[in-house]
């Protein structure tokens, strides 16, 4: 029975947390738990019913709704959904457990859920373009066909028409999928087919944007020729040539609702099935309607105001942008009077510092540049003589808020992969000891670097297993093995041995406080799940959580294998036939080849396709080779098998050293191994090959044969698709013109 006075804790699932539509909804759930003193466990898997392995293993984190003893679950369908239809994903949440549940994104037909008001907002856009501006004969761009909230504005555009007394003409509907790409094939088949129209609306800012491309390109003029508008207010829509018309979605608001909608439903009040967020229509120049002209100076109001209108920002924002622009403005009419821009760079940089620490990003300083240009540029309240240096001080903002990006993204992406690198290379140190304990003193390094303040891990006592959906098992029983909070090692917390439904042992639980937040991932290697890392989640969540994840997962492998190892001798002793049923069990965990000490076939695919899985994420690219030996048949059949095999051994070893300590190698048949590299220079890659052929001739003296091996090898672009067993395919293909480059097979001497 759950102690009345112990905090509430609410199980999030989701299936990502750093995206531009997941971080606002998950800082209203943090802000509104918070504020009632409610505990928050992330589980954050990938899509349900995936089916690539590494996804399905992954998702065994959503199996701990199960025996998480949480007392409700907030459903973050949104994301969820992205590549389902409405069925499987109501399959998906039937088969969890039966708690208070609020499905958020989604208008489940079983659970109270929490909506954007999308068929509303979308109405609204209608009558402004149907009302206000007279059109008749308006496109709709709409989402993917079976999408609950594309659905939604679809009938939004149907039904608006029938208010105005007309009859939707479905010639003019176009199906896309919320991308730009997608925006801009809809476009050219509405303009081949449906002759002209007087606007275009869309499923999402994505896509109007890609028709607003189209537009351009064919001459058309908006919102002279063609109104065009969007949904969802997204930060390029201020931003673009003409400001884009659309909706925008209230998200901090969305996830905020939801989760006081959950407490209360876990309180045991009644909730609405079906609560609808309103959304707020805005209004900018693609429909014709932004306010234009500044009023007689530009520092008058009517100019801030005229910004505003044009920026539209959220309410809780304007304050800050109106302030920002007003000393835009100020800093620009003292440069207009020393005749200096120095005094209008210096506002630039301080307001773009500002917003780059408040936000994390410069959208918001380039819609006000922008602004401030379009502002001069219709007031003209200047000698005529003075537009050139003018012109050329706009020109020069632009260039310095643009190199301050870049400089800024550069810096991101150069820290994100120097810790990065510095975390790997720190692990492959300590890796090389076998020995876990040394592992974890890695982490005490590397997580204040990484900016991460919390991080704990469990190992099960026992084995994890997802096969599918519906076949799963976790253990019941697990142990603290680090204990990372608040920035501090907790030494005297690891080794406590807890219900896995837990997460944490109550004390660490404390520690953190009574509106703690977790994000909850699984530890896995291959198929093999050893247990779960956690993380704190802040509102501003943009984390390295996935790559530590994948990190200490290989490391932890690898350490528990020389520690099961050093088990099973020491069981041998006292019980031989526990001894055999753990080797037994180090066995399936090692994947290793029992000839040459390698990766097996199996493992290799595992470990290989798991780096590759990564590296795509980051947009890396990567190398695969495959390798052949030279005339093992002839050594054979002429020095015998047991010759044949300390042959395949001696060419594993060469190998082995041939590459890097930190490339992926495997024996995958007979004679035949597989290497994948981070390393992508054609250069680099040749060079490796021959290092190997000169190791090979080094290793074949003083032997009855002549040690031989050949390579071929290809390059998978960073973000490329491509499976493994595609790349090894064309990489054999390689391998067999490199051998008939080098005249085939060797012959014994």
């Amino acid at each position: 029975m759950k102690d009345p006075k112990a905090p509430i804790t609410i199980g999030v699932l989701t299936a990502d947390l750093d995206t531009a539509y997941s971080q606002p909804v998950i800082a209203g759930v943090l802000e509104r738990a918070r504020s009632a003193g409610v505990r928050l466990a992330f589980l954050t898997g990938h899509f349900p019913g995936a089916s690539h392995e590494f996804e399905r293993q992954f998702n065994l984190v959503y199996r701990l709704s199960d025996a998480a003893r949480c007392d409700g679950l907030l459903l973050i369908a949104a994301t969820l959904q992205f590549h389902l239809t409405p069925e499987p994903l109501q399959r998906f949440f039937s088969t969890l457990p039966k708690v208070p549940a609020v499905s958020l994104g989604f208008a489940s037909p079983h659970l109270p859920s929490v909506v954007i008001d999308n068929y509303g907002g979308f109405l609204s856009l209608m009558r402004h373009v149907l009302g206000v501006h007279g059109c008749r004969r308006v496109a709709m761009i709409a989402g993917p066909r079976g999408h609950y909230e594309g659905d939604e504005r679809l009938r939004a555009w149907r039904d608006a028409h029938a208010e105005f007394g007309m009859v939707a003409d479905e010639s003019l509907v176009a199906w896309g999928n919320f991308t730009q790409p997608g925006g801009r094939a809809a476009m050219q088949d509405l303009l081949r087919r449906a002759g002209r129209f007087d606007a275009v609306v869309t499923g999402n800012d994505e896509t109007a944007l890609g028709a607003m491309a189209v537009a351009l390109d064919h001459g058309l003029r908006v919102p002279d020729e063609l109104i065009i508008a969007g949904f969802d207010d997204i930060l390029a829509a201020s931003r673009i040539g003409v400001a884009l018309t659309t909706v925008s979605q209230p998200l901090r608001e969305l996830g905020s609702v939801a989760t006081g909608g959950l407490i209360d439903l876990i309180a045991g009040k009644q909730i609405p099935a079906l609560t609808r967020v309103p959304t707020r229509l805005v209004v900018r120049q693609s429909c014709g309607c932004a306010a234009r002209g500044a009023g007689a100076t530009l520092v008058a109001d009517a100019a801030v105001d005229a910004a505003m209108a044009d920026l539209a920002p959220a309410p809780e924002s304007e304050p800050i942008y109106r302030r920002a622009f007003t000393d835009f403005i100020q800093s620009f009419d003292e440069a207009l009077h020393l005749g200096e821009i120095q005094p209008f760079l210096a506002c630039l940089h301080r307001v773009a510092a500002d917003t780059m620490r408040r936000e994390g990003h410069l959208n918001p300083v380039q819609a006000m540049l922008l602004a401030l240009q379009r502002r001069v540029l219709e007031t003209r309240r200047m000698d005529a003589s003075r537009w050139p240096q003018v012109a050329r001080w706009l020109q020069q903002a632009q260039i310095e808020l643009a190199v301050r990006l870049d400089l800024d993204r550069h810096n991101r992406q150069r820290e994100s992969l120097e810790h990065s690198m510095a975390f790997r290379e720190l692990l492959k140190a300590r890796i090389a000891t076998f020995d876990l304990q040394k592992l974890l003193l890695v982490l005490d390094e590397a997580l204040p670097r990484l900016r991460v303040e919390t991080c704990c891990i469990l190992l099960y006592e026992g084995e994890g297993r997802i096969n599918d959906l519906y076949d799963w098992y976790l253990p019941k029983r697990a142990q603290l093995l680090y204990a990372f909070i608040n920035g501090e090692k907790r030494s005297e917390l690891a080794g406590e041995v807890l219900d896995t439904g837990e997460l944490l042992p109550e004390a660490t639980w404390k520690l953190l406080g009574d509106t703690a937040a977790l994000a909850v991932y699984p530890v896995f290697h291959g198929t093999e799940h050893f247990g779960l890392i956690l993380f704190g989640v802040t509102p501003m969540t943009n984390s390295p959580w996935e790559q530590i994840r994948d990190e200490v997962s290989s490391a932890l492998k690898a350490s528990l294998i020389v520690s099961e190892l050093q088990a099973a001798r020491d069981m041998l002793s006292n019980d031989l036939s526990r001894a055999e049923e753990g080797n037994r069990a180090l066995s399936k965990i090692a994947h290793l080849d029992e000839l040459t000490g390698l990766l097996n076939r199996r493992g290799f695919m595992l470990e290989a396709q798991a780096r590759a899985d990564m590296l795509q994420r980051e947009g890396l690219p990567y190398a695969v080779f495959f390798a052949d030996m030279d005339g093992l048949k002839p050594i054979n059949d002429q020095l015998g098998h047991a010759a044949g095999d300390e042959a395949i051994r001696r060419s594993a070893a060469v190998l082995r050293h041939g590459f890097r300590a930190s490339d992926c190698i495997g024996r995958i048949g007979g004679d035949e191994f597989a290497i994948f590299t981070a390393h992508a220079d054609p250069d680099a890659l040749e060079a490796m090959r021959q290092r190997v052929y000169k190791l090979f001739e080094q290793a074949g003296d003083g032997l009855p044969y002549k040690l031989g091996c050949s390579l071929g090898f290809v390059i998978a672009k960073g973000d490329s698709p491509e499976r493994l067993e595609s790349l090894l395919s064309r990489a054999d293909a390689v391998l067999y013109e490199e051998k008939r480059r080098r005249k085939g097979a060797v012959p014994v001497r």
